[in-house]
């Protein structure tokens, strides 16, 4: 056989190396003049109460619980099989001093069909995240702060579309974590912020949504439909807030996820917006009309910002005890990483470390079994009785 080179054009290095030489210049020209509008309308965002900043606690005393869901899936005999679970892990800060004072844990193992396998994965995450909230708020220990590295409700997108046979599995995950949510609030409501001032607040943490305070500031404030979506005691000044509605060819330029990194600092928030009024399809019902508030904070400059939702509305929710919380959580955020989250929620992350390799050795042992098929022989061995 006979191998044919061909000597003619060029390799991939060299056409990436041309145009790289190409681009650069121009790559950089852009960057440069999205930095240079970021830092002429981010002052505008502060003047106008859009972004505030957060008083850091010195020292910090809270009790808190952090809770990391994780799902994963594999590959066997033709199908899926997958492994979900929810670990919480109790922290106690008392003068700047921490110590893990409990933890517990959930999961669940089984097989899965393809369709909607990550939506159906992403809402047996938020059922798993609520019933370890739910034994937290069911033991003697006592809370500040309960984190979960969910949303604390569904967007309408979660809704399954069909009700053919195919969707009875996603629609019976979809069911189960709506009841979960509902269960949660209407049984510990009494005991939560913010209706119980001295009660725990139970928080859902996210990066995403983050053009969400740039949207609601192009709006005009100045009248009651554009300030619907934010709250009163915020103190945002309208009539400064109108001035950055001239700046959307800037920020559009720049792009929703560069621009909310370039306006936070650290120990910034951004004023706290309704989720419920932006995305009114919320589910459950009965939970999301008690009202939904979400602001992105960044506990540090290398942090990625966050989004911090919260159940509730004003006058229940305030400048005051939102601060309260962001302060608090930015004070568990470790620094120095993209990603950091939370301590709490870091530590219970690493307790799921070993679910991929758990998973691979409990397919192994599936299949093992089914080559065996000791399981049928037993299922079968009665089998004349009932002829």
């Amino acid at each position: 056989m006979t191998l044919t080179f061909n000597t003619q054009g060029r390799s991939l290095v060299q056409t990436l190396a041309i145009q790289s030489q190409i681009n650069l210049p121009g790559t950089v020209g852009r960057i440069l003049k999205q930095i240079r509008d970021i830092e002429r309308v981010a002052p505008l965002f502060f003047q106008a109460g859009l972004v505030r900043s957060v008083d850091r606690p010195n020292p910090l005393n809270v009790r808190v619980a952090g809770i990391s869901t994780k799902a994963t899936s594999t590959k066997t005999i033709g199908g899926f099989l997958y492994a979900a679970a929810a670990v919480r892990v109790d922290l106690a800060v008392d003068d700047n001093v921490i110590s893990t004072v409990g933890q517990d844990s959930t999961c669940e193992l089984d097989d899965i069909n393809y369709e909607n396998q990550s939506k159906r994965l992403q809402l047996i995450g938020v059922r798993q995240a609520y019933e370890m909230a739910d034994r937290a708020m069911r033991s003697q220990n006592p809370y500040d702060l309960i984190l979960l590295d969910c949303p604390l409700v569904l967007d309408r997108s979660m809704v399954p579309l069909r009700e053919a046979e195919s969707y009875a599995s996603y629609r019976a995950a979809f069911d189960s974590a709506i009841q979960a949510i509902s269960n949660f609030w209407s049984k510990h409501r009494k005991k939560l912020q913010p209706w119980n001032p001295n009660g725990t607040a139970v928080v859902g943490l996210a990066s995403e949504r983050y053009g969400a305070i740039v949207h609601i500031a192009q709006q005009d404030l100045r009248t009651a439909e554009g300030r619907k979506h934010i709250l009163n005691t915020e103190g945002v000044d309208a009539n400064l807030t109108h001035q950055i509605i001239g700046s959307e060819e800037a920020i559009a330029g720049i792009g929703e996820r560069r621009f909310i990194y370039g306006i936070l600092n650290s120990y910034t928030r951004t004023a706290a917006f309704r989720m419920s009024v932006q995305t009114p399809r919320m589910e459950p019902s009965d939970v999301t009309s008690l009202g939904v508030l979400g602001y992105h904070f960044k506990a540090a400059q290398t942090n990625t910002p966050q989004l911090l939702q919260l159940i509730g509305d004003e006058p229940h929710w305030n400048q005051k005890n939102l601060d309260i919380i962001c302060s608090q959580i930015m004070a568990l955020t470790l620094t120095g990483g993209s990603q950091a989250a939370p301590l709490p929620i870091q530590l219970a992350e690493r307790e799921q470390n070993a679910l991929d390799n758990f998973l691979e050795y409990y397919s192994q042992s599936l299949q093992a079994e089914i080559r065996r098929r000791e399981v049928e022989d037993l299922w079968l061995s009665d089998l004349d009785d009932f002829v």
